[in-house]
């Protein structure tokens, strides 16, 4: 008794310090957020007149929220975006990418099959990939994803090698290629984690915590930690292995986004719990997370629960229990508070360690796991780490960059600096610059050498003839007048060769190309190749749309090649290319002079399957003499196949003899012959074992200069490898199948649920384009939700401007969920009952329906005010007199609209006026609710009148609610029940309803 006291006695000034060290917490983030506005407010639903607020066009804050942060941000602050999702068939996925300074970055991909192998990622370290100027992808090695929709739809796409390892780990872990597309769809709204998620909890948790300055809460530390926002969603797409067949996926998870900055996690230990109930769509993110002199235990995450309602975590308890020699799997219990307390339990699998170098650096400890909640298994990741105190480091030595020129010189060299960007040189030309620098540094080939006449230059030729005659084909291209598009291109062409080259231009050429090569220079044969801007990049090729001219000798001849070049982006083809991807046909183009090789062997080299993009493959085709027979396809080259091994080693895997029967060679007189090759050269192959693997090695050394996969052209002469082009590999990345059969699908709230395509069936029985599911959806979600805001309830059914539910789609047919459409009167009262008759002709039944149904029920919830009940019954009994109380003022208001953007003259204008008549005709699509759903409510009350006086549900019930259906009059379906009624009685006045029942559709349709 005497002990307790005095542990009582000393304990209270701790306890006094603790509960004034909470007090004063509360009060700095009460006083935080009263002056910090929300930072995801941006819809208004009463805004009418804006497309943004409204929801038809994403804010410009969630794409900036979305993309990749600048440079400036990643000095001191994370930005990473990282996926996870699992199903019932214990398939898991997690991916994390995370960006750095100077170009680097982090990948984390852990993927589990149903079969029980795993896989990841052997090197976490890589580098970013240019995005191509859309700034919304994040990108390391293979690794890429970029939002389709901003916090709606993600594209996440991986084409490389990671580590198989069996479920027994008997087997040693292999090396595999695998390939996987997937979407992610959101599935709720967005948990932001701020204070007004949890003020309390956050208070106790620094109220814990030792303060660096007494009785100063470390308030903003605490929200600097804590920029982090996530949804839950779904993962779908396929995988393959080993160009194998493609596996789906369907997977229920999560995307984070953490934005923090680096110094206010230092040290931090933190503990996370991500599952999901794939039988209830139960989902939940628990996390707990101690900063030193900032915060301990602090609690943050969510719950979601059936029905897509989000509840920001309050309290958090974690519990595990470590493995032994017994019990290999150790064990975990969580106690948690969101909108009701929870407890799960589970065992946890063998953890998987990940280490991040970007945005935080320290480790992290990842299991799989199983669980039960609330007597359902649910599985999940279960993650712990601790991120490194910060130290003072010297800054990363980044590459030297270069300037760009303040004016851009008509002709550069390959060896000048400038000859590097592609505004200035085009696709070929800054690649040939670039290589140049590297065959420089390595020593190990040859770059022939020659120049770029610029972009700058083509600006100087273009004369106002041309720029009238290219108006006139894009008049032509994009359908503003009738005209063949064949001719148009053919006279801008016949222009621009017939135009004079300045002299200027012809002079800078001539000085350039003699510094080169001296006085000899008229004896050189080049190369002149088109190089316009855009092509060439990772995104797109425009390999063979545009000329090239091979073995031009001579000022006169070179300087009509380089006019033929310009010439060729308006013909047919390249046009036609340019339209499907959206280019300008006009656009800068620059010309490549490059001295010409007369190589023994040439051909092209992909570091990776040109098909199947494999990274681990080589592939080198070659012929003898120049590479254009190879580049054009016009001959069958010899093939070879390398494997990448190990430590950079290289190993040929299959050599395959072509027939090559002809080859192209350099003629003295200038230009070039072809030439038919004799029958034992054709048996030989064109390239030895040893040249192919020297290729195969140099070209290793070209994949990781620029960071990617490459498409290379060489020759070989005397021995000596020249490279003569290199460029992207531009198809790897392409959409599969089933990602454009399932883009714009809704996600699945859990593996079971209900859908159905009554009503909204037959009014759009067949498929819907993309933009009319964003145009029915959003429109009517607008009205459902400004409807329940003034009737005074709550309904789920359209209600969030994240995702969709209620109406949804599904390769691209609308359907509608079931359970939301009778939960809104409860399950099993005679409402319900009448609203199914209203809706699907017939009382639903199914026991596991049910059952689901109320699953979604949300237990002990909360009556509404009885202010606000009386308001609903009377708004109820107002709509269901008077519904069509105003009907012809908004049917006039409609035939006598006139649209405003009819009388613009501009597209901008055109367009803007069309956005801001987004709520026009909201009026129309209430009055079509409120008429649709009063209509049910009438059948609604004349079910429930038969059923109380017949004191039970029968036939009796159907037959009498037909008749008086029957007797409407001037509504077109009314007499539906009444027909039906009527060929059910003649179907058992002629064969018997048990015989009707056991016939197949078939059977019965005839």
């Amino acid at each position: 008794m005497l002990f307790t006291f005095l542990v009582a006695l000393f304990a209270a000034p701790l306890y006094l310090l603790y509960w004034i060290k909470w007090a004063l917490a509360y009060a700095a983030i009460r006083l935080y957020s009263a002056f910090q506005d929300k930072r995801l407010n941006a819809y208004d639903i009463t805004a009418l007149g804006d497309p943004i607020k409204l929801g038809f066009l994403v804010p410009p804050l969630e794409k900036q929220l979305e993309s990749p942060f600048p440079d400036s941000h990643l000095q001191e602050a994370a930005d990473e975006v990282a996926f996870y999702g699992v199903n019932s068939k214990s398939e898991c996925l997690l991916v994390r990418l995370a960006r750095g300074c100077d170009h680097k970055a982090d990948a984390w991909i852990y993927l589990k099959l149903a079969n029980g192998k795993t896989y990841n990622l052997a090197e976490t370290t890589g580098h970013q990939q240019s995005s191509d100027g859309e700034g919304k992808t994040f990108t390391c090695g293979k690794l890429q994803t970029h939002y389709l929709s901003p916090m709606r739809r993600w594209r996440i796409f991986y084409c490389g090698m990671l580590k198989e390892v069996s479920e027994n780990k008997k087997d040693a872990a292999e090396t595999v290629f695998v390939k996987f597309v997937f979407l992610w769809t959101s599935a709720s709204d967005i948990y932001d984690c701020t204070f007004e998620t949890n003020p309390c909890g956050f208070a106790t948790a620094m109220a814990r915590s030792e303060w660096r300055v007494p009785f100063v809460p470390p308030t903003q530390k605490l929200k600097d930690a804590l920029n982090y926002y996530a949804q839950t969603g779904i993962i779908n797409g396929t995988v393959s292995i080993n160009d194998g067949s493609d596996y789906e996926m369907y997977l229920f998870g999560k995307k984070f986004r953490s934005l923090g900055k680096s110094a206010s996690i230092a040290g931090c230990k933190f503990t996370s719990i991500l599952g999901n109930v794939p039988s209830t769509g139960f989902s939940f993110q628990l996390s707990s997370i101690s900063v030193p002199y900032a915060f301990k235990n602090l609690p943050f995450g969510f719950i979601v629960d059936g029905n897509g309602t989000l509840s920001p975590l309050k309290n958090l308890d974690i519990n595990m229990k470590p493995s032994s020699t017994e019990n290999l799997r150790s064990f975990f219990k969580a106690n948690f508070f969101a909108d009701e307390e929870y407890e799960i339990s589970g065992n946890i699998n063998e953890p998987y360690v990940f280490y991040s170098g970007q945005g935080w650096s320290g480790f992290l400890e990842m299991s799989f796991v199983e669980y039960k909640v609330n007597n359902r298994k649910g599985f999940g990741l279960i993650m712990s780490g601790e991120v490194y105190n910060e130290t003072k480091s010297l800054p990363a030595k980044s590459e030297p960059s270069i300037s760009f020129p303040e004016s851009v010189p008509l002709t550069v060299q390959f060896t000048e600096e400038s000859a590097q960007f592609g505004e200035i040189s085009g696709g070929k030309g800054s690649s040939l610059g670039k290589l140049t620098e590297l065959s420089e540094k390595e020593g190990s080939f040859i770059v022939p050498k020659g120049i770029v006449v610029t972009t700058s230059a083509y600006d100087e030729f273009v004369t106002q003839e041309i720029l009238d005659a290219v108006k006139d084909l894009e008049n032509i291209a994009y359908g503003n007048v009738s005209g063949d598009l064949k001719s148009a291109c053919k006279k801008v062409s016949d222009i621009v060769e017939n135009t004079l080259l300045p002299n200027k231009i012809c002079h800078s050429v001539i000085e350039d190309l003699k510094d080169i090569f001296g006085e000899e220079v008229n004896q050189h044969r080049f190369a002149v190749r088109s190089s316009a801007t855009g092509e060439d990049t990772s995104a797109m090729s425009a390999a063979g749309q545009m000329d090239t001219f091979l073995g031009v000798q001579g000022f006169k001849e070179i300087f009509v090649a380089v006019k033929k070049c310009w010439a060729s982006q308006f013909g047919y083809i390249a046009v036609e290319y340019k339209r499907r991807y959206g280019q300008i046909l006009n656009s800068p183009m620059a010309v490549v002079i490059q001295d010409m090789v007369a190589c023994d062997v040439s051909g092209v080299l992909f570091t990776c399957d040109p098909v199947t993009n494999n990274p681990s493959v080589i592939t080198i085709t070659a012929n003898y003499g120049l590479g254009e027979t190879v580049v054009s396809g016009s001959v069958e080259p010899d093939t070879f196949v390398l494997r990448k091994k190990e430590n950079g080693r290289i190993a040929i895997d299959e050599v395959v003899i072509g027939t090559k029967c002809q080859k192209i060679t350099m003629q003295d007189s200038g230009g070039t012959v072809t030439e038919d090759i004799d029958e034992h050269s054709r048996s030989e192959s064109c390239l030895t074992k040893k040249a192919a693997e020297r290729l195969g090695k140099l070209s290793l050394q070209i994949e990781k200069y620029y960071k990617s996969s490459r498409d290379i052209e060489w020759g070989i002469l005397n021995d000596d490898i020249y490279i003569l082009q290199s460029r992207p590999v531009t198809n790897g990345a392409a959409e599969t199948d089933h990602e454009m059969k399932h883009e714009f699908d809704a996600p699945l709230r859990c593996e079971g649920e209900y859908f159905t395509v009554a009503n909204v069936g037959e009014v759009m029985p067949d498929a819907t384009s993309p933009l009319g599911i964003e145009m029915i959806t959003k429109y009517f979600r607008n009205i459902v939700i400004r409807q329940a805001i003034e009737k005074g309830f709550t309904d789920k059914f359209m209600s969030s401007m994240y995702y969709l539910n209620g109406m949804l789609p599904f390769c691209n047919h609308m359907l509608m969920t079931v359970a939301e459409l009778f939960l809104r009167y409860g399950i099993d009262s005679q409402m319900t009952k009448g609203f199914m008759i209203s809706v699907f002709g017939r009382i639903l039944d199914d026991p596991d329906l049910i059952s689901f149904a109320k699953q979604r029920v949300k237990q002990n919830a909360p009556k509404p005010p009885l202010l606000t009940q009386c308001r609903f019954v009377l708004r109820y009994y107002w709509d269901l007199f008077f519904f069509d109380w105003g009907m012809k003022k908004v049917k006039a208001k409609i035939e006598n609209y006139e649209p405003d953007h009819l009388n613009l003259s501009t597209a901008d204008e055109t367009f803007d006026a069309i956005l801001e008549s987004c709520s026009d005709f909201d009026e129309a699509a209430a009055m079509h609710i409120d008429c649709s759903t009063s209509s049910s409510n009438w059948n609604m009350n004349m079910f429930m009148i038969l059923c109380e006086a017949k004191q039970s549900f029968d036939n009796d019930v159907y037959s009498d609610f037909a008749q008086l259906s029957g007797t409407s009059s001037n509504v077109e379906s009314a007499n539906v029940p009444h027909a039906m009624q009527e060929v059910a009685d003649q179907i058992v006045k002629d064969i018997s309803s048990e015989e009707f029942k056991s016939m197949t559709a078939e059977e019965a349709g005839e």
